[in-house]
């Protein structure tokens, strides 16, 4: 019975203090929650100059002018091929010679009027002599005819007269035919020309007309590229803007004269005179570097396109003083379409949507450096600005985008696609940029007062 009692009190005890636990903590809860509603607590927030900074890097921008090029390949052609040979059937005796003195061959470079054959000329010459005394001997007849007639009228008809006449006419033809053959039995270089084909030996006999020679004139070459038609009208567009610059410029050449700001201007401006084309051979030197561009100029757009492949030949005129071009070889040609005032940023730094194009730029703010209660003064700190592009030309490495567009002083080119509008960033390559790189300013900084005090 005592140890029923004992347990029962044991338990009486555990539970009262089980009470009186419960209570104290619901009633510190209650005054807990009671002190919550009626006081806020107010944390301190952080400073902009210490939030988190993205990394970026920074390229430079300015405006310039844009050259809008449209890319076409094709193979280079001489400027003009000529096929010549003897306009007479005979024996050629001998070729022209070189400047080493040796007869002429393939690749030799020959001035307009220099020999190239010669052929065997000894008939030729026989007939000349032989009108010569035909004509003599007529003009001797027909004298002594106009003697006889002066004396006795009747001595000599008005027929045997005209017969004279004309006998002298047909001697001083054949005399003209056969001073013509003599000389075209010598054959000569039309023009400065280099020989791309020797079709003879000295011996061999040759017909009239047959081709002896080919010759191609490279002093100037022509890259023929094939322009599809959906491009072909922005081509003449900028082939008659050039023409009607140069018209201008001919009409008024003395118009920008006059202080050195129109003279600037005419500078900057001569190329619209020109319809350019930069041209970059297909392969490498010996060091596995690309050969230097070419600066060429649209000579002509065709009327009609060709009718195998629907494409327009379209020939740029390339200059080949040294004679380094060879035709066949193959180029790439940029031709200038167009020439606008703009930004020309690098492809890397714009990101495309769809059909949405934007990009960043950093802009300086200033703000208000703390360090714990105290303010310091005025801070520089860069922002990420997004700015969306509604126009601009993609040219691969690089997309223009007109001046009117917006204005740039500097883009995003690493770390941009993470970033979002108003960003704090860090720019990692200020070593690399100018010194004379200065940031936009926010137009929304509340400090900009004091920056113009400082």
């Amino acid at each position: 019975m005592k140890a029923f009692t004992e347990k029962l009190l044991h338990y009486l005890v555990l539970l009262v203090v089980t009470i009186l636990a419960v209570g104290v903590m619901w009633k510190l809860s209650a005054k807990e929650h009671l002190q919550g509603k009626q006081t806020e607590v107010h944390f301190r927030p952080l400073a902009a100059v210490s939030a988190p900074k993205a990394p970026v890097a920074v390229a430079p921008v300015h405006v310039e002018v844009c050259e809008v090029t449209s890319t076409h390949a094709g193979k280079i052609q001489p400027w003009e091929t000529y096929q010549i040979g003897f306009p007479v059937m005979g024996r050629v005796v001998s070729l022209g010679t070189n400047a080493a003195g040796r007869p002429l061959d393939d690749g030799d470079r020959v001035q307009a009027g220099q020999i190239l054959a010669t052929m065997d000329d000894r008939v030729f010459r026989a007939l000349k002599s032989e009108a010569a005394a035909t004509i003599e001997q007529v003009t001797s007849d027909l004298q002594r005819a106009q003697r006889a007639r002066q004396t006795n009228r009747s001595a000599v008809t008005d027929s045997e007269l005209q017969k004279w006449v004309t006998d002298l006419a047909l001697a001083r033809a054949q005399q003209e035919i056969a001073a013509k053959n003599l000389d075209d039995a010598t054959l000569r270089a039309p023009v400065d020309a280099t020989i791309s084909k020797r079709m003879i030996k000295a011996g061999e006999s040759v017909n009239p007309n047959q081709v002896v020679f080919e010759l191609v004139e490279n002093q100037d070459v022509l890259l023929v590229v094939d322009v599809p038609e959906t491009q072909i009208r922005e081509l003449e567009q900028r082939m008659r803007a050039v023409d009607q610059s140069r018209q201008a410029r001919q009409v008024r050449p003395e118009a920008s004269a006059n202080s050195e700001a129109s003279a600037n201007l005419a500078a900057s401006a001569n190329r619209d005179w020109v319809f350019r084309a930069h041209v970059q051979l297909e392969g490498r030197d010996r060091f596995g570097k690309r050969w230097p561009r070419i600066n060429g100029e649209v000579y002509r757009i065709p009327e009609v396109s060709d009718p195998r492949t629907g494409l327009f030949a379209v020939e740029i005129r390339l200059p080949n003083a040294e004679r380094l071009l060879r035709s066949g070889m193959v180029a790439t040609a940029d031709i200038v379409t167009a020439r606008i005032r703009g930004y020309a940023i690098p492809e890397t730094a714009v990101i495309f949507r769809q059909r949405n194009a934007y990009l960043f730029t950093v802009e300086r703010e200033l703000t208000e450096m703390e360090m714990l209660y105290w303010k310091l003064g005025p801070a520089d700190l860069l922002r990420a600005r997004r700015v969306d592009l509604k126009q601009w030309i993609d040219q691969g490495e690089f997309v223009i985008v007109p001046q009117e567009e917006t204005e740039l002083q500097s883009v995003i080119t690493r770390g941009q696609f993470r970033l979002a509008d108003k960003q704090v960033v860090r720019v990692m390559n200020l070593d690399e940029l100018s010194p004379g790189l200065d940031f936009q300013s926010s137009k929304d900084s509340r400090l900009t007062n004091v920056a113009a005090e400082r």
